[in-house]
């Protein structure tokens, strides 16, 4: 079978399928109420408060790290023209 009658097989199937008539109204039902939150315990609450400082500890250690790393090579200096070849833009024919 061609990729095509797949397609066209997909297609009259999909129009074959029955239209649910209550769907809207349900739709708009749920829309209309209001929706009832749920009350969170206190061992919830603090479960997340908990996580949420030991994620932020484990950042600024992270971040600590990093920055005694970048200390270390403080005081070295990159000539980036001996990395990157410049003499195209460099030249006067190419300007």
């Amino acid at each position: 079978m061609k990729t095509e009658d797949y397609i066209n097989d997909f297609i009259t199937r999909e129009k074959q399928t029955e239209i649910n008539p209550y769907l809207s109204s349900k739709i708009m039902a749920s829309i209309a109420s209001p929706v009832e939150r749920k009350k969170t315990t206190l061992w919830v609450n603090l479960a997340v408060a908990a996580s949420i400082a030991v994620v932020l500890m484990i950042g600024f250690q992270l971040g600590g790290m990093y920055v005694t790393n970048q200390e270390q090579y403080a005081g070295m200096t990159i000539n980036d023209s001996e990395i990157e070849s410049f003499t195209l833009y460099n030249s006067d024919d190419n300007e």
